[in-house]
Formats: structure tokens, sequence, C-alpha cells
């Protein structure tokens, strides 16, 4: 089932936004009500995992306002799913990440070092498929 290029773009960049607005105020809040030596830490963790692809969309966005492009180009809606689904994934362990901290018998620090490995995968699929939907194509003609 094909699925609009731009609504597709639109929902990913919702998912995208809410879900690191959540992340982010979480981490405001670990760090400005939290332990103070645990800050750069967590803003050093965080940081590199979201902004890339934040900018990314941004990025796409507002060529798509400028040049008015993506407007009637179809996606098939299985390739949809999969960046959707994989971008929730990743964004949610992101967000657990930190929180679940306090739960484990390791510091907050060695977490962090520690998830570096799973996000790490789980961010290059998610990237991956973000690709396919903020990467210029070349022109049908």
């Amino acid at each position: 089932m094909l699925k609009s290029m731009s609504a597709s773009r639109k929902t990913l960049a919702l998912v995208w936004f809410v879900g690191a607005g959540i992340s982010f105020l979480a981490l405001y809040l670990i760090t400005t009500f939290g332990e103070s030596e645990r800050v750069t830490s967590l803003w050093d963790w965080y940081l590199p995992a979201v902004t890339p692809n934040l900018s990314l969309i941004v990025g796409v966005m507002f060529n798509d306002i400028k040049y008015k492009s993506a407007r009637s180009d179809q996606v098939d809606g299985f390739y949809y799913r999969v960046a959707l689904w994989l971008s929730v994934i990743y964004l949610l362990v992101l967000f657990a990440t930190p929180l679940l901290s306090p739960f484990t018998e390791a510091s907050l620090d060695d977490d962090l070092k520690n998830s570096r490995f799973a996000l790490s995968f789980l961010q290059a699929l998610a990237t991956t498929a973000l690709g396919a939907f903020y990467v210029r194509q070349k022109d049908k003609s």
C-alpha cells in the first residue's frame, strides 16, 4: 500500500521531535534537580544520540518548504512502518536508559557507557531507515 512521502515525513518528524523532546525534558529535570556531577556525562551521551537525525529532519523539512518537493511522491507503506517502528524503539530505549539506572547495581556513568553498544546498533538501523525518507531523490525526467 502506497503512502504519501510528505505525510510519512511529517509523521516521522513528529515521532522524533516528541520522542527527543520528552527525553530532553526528562534529562533536563534529572540534571536540574539531581546530582550535579552527572550533568556532563548525561548530555555527552544524549546529544549525539538525537542531534544528527533531528538536524537531517529539520534540514529536509525546510528544503521541502522552499522547493515544494516530495508533495506528490509515494512510498511503500512497509518501508514507512519499518522506519517508524525502528525510530520508536530507538527513542524508547534512549528514554529508558537513564531512568532505569537507579534500579541497577552499576553507576549511571557505567549504564550510559554500556548502553552505547545497543543504542549504536539501533541508531544505525533507525538512521538508515530515515535516510530513505530524507535523502534528495534525482528528478524522474
